[in-house]
């Protein structure tokens, strides 16, 4: 098992919002590939120490027909820090473990998540968005809003109001912190549904870079997994394949 400082391992901490608030920290990983191998191979009484080719085939295999269970013998753990609405859709994936910073127990710090652009609703999936474009007017009244909220949480902390119920005039944009812990197998479901181009932009990006700071300790698992979904994706995997390439050698 490797633990990872995210002060001192900078590599593993990213900023999927690029807003200079967001975050998606790997923090610690036990398994490889070869535990992938050795977990569906132990059915004949297998046991190997090195990956060779046959195995690369091997997980191949499981992955093209959903032989799923030999992907959940390792642990993935995750800072992460997030918009309160992109985590409420994250935590809709149940089998997992979560833990989150609580507004019960302390002050929020007041960040929110601003868009860059604006995106129009999607007028054939319903609950999508589609093209983009810029309203300073806009974005001059989310902001007021936002200062309006902050304000207003101060002043009821400041007049004796309970955090607990004070946390309730915070918006939905307001920056959460949890960290989020998983198998390969549960990854890569995540990953099936939040790289698909019809989930909301903003956790595609997070799950973009769960796929980039994933795919060094399980390169051939997650290369042979993009090769089979690519399709299905908006995600552009080449803009990764020199991960996957330089962990292979």
């Amino acid at each position: 098992m490797t633990d990872f400082n995210a002060k001192n391992n900078l590599e593993n901490c990213l900023d999927p919002l690029k807003d200079g608030i967001s975050g998606a920290t790997l923090i610690r990983i036990s398994g490889s590939d070869i535990d992938i191998v050795n977990a569906a191979r132990v059915s004949y009484g297998k046991f190997t120490k090195e990956i060779s080719e046959k195995d690369v085939k091997l997980i191949r295999f499981l992955i093209e027909h959903h032989h799923d269970t030999p992907f959940e013998h390792n642990q993935l753990s995750f800072r992460i820090k997030a918009p309160i609405f992109v985590v409420r859709q994250w935590m809709r994936h149940r089998m997992n473990s979560y833990n989150e910073i609580s507004y019960r127990y302390v002050e929020s710090a007041l960040e929110f998540y601003i868009p860059q652009e604006w995106r129009f609703q999607d007028k054939i999936n319903k609950q999508a968005s589609a093209g983009s474009f810029h309203d300073e007017d806009l974005k001059k009244k989310y902001k007021e809003s936002l200062e309006n909220s902050g304000k207003t949480y101060q002043e009821l902390l400041e007049q004796g109001v309970c955090r607990e119920i004070a946390r309730a005039v915070l918006p939905l944009c307001t920056y959460t912190e949890f960290i989020y812990t998983c198998n390969l197998r549960s990854l890569m479901h995540f990953l099936r549904l939040r790289l698909d181009k019809g989930a909301q932009k903003e956790i595609q990006l997070f799950a973009q870079s769960l796929l980039q700071l994933s795919a060094p300790h399980f390169p051939i698992a997650l290369s042979e997994w993009q090769k089979t979904y690519t399709k299905e994706m908006s995600f552009d995997f080449d803009k990764f394949t020199p991960a996957f390439t330089k962990a292979l050698e």
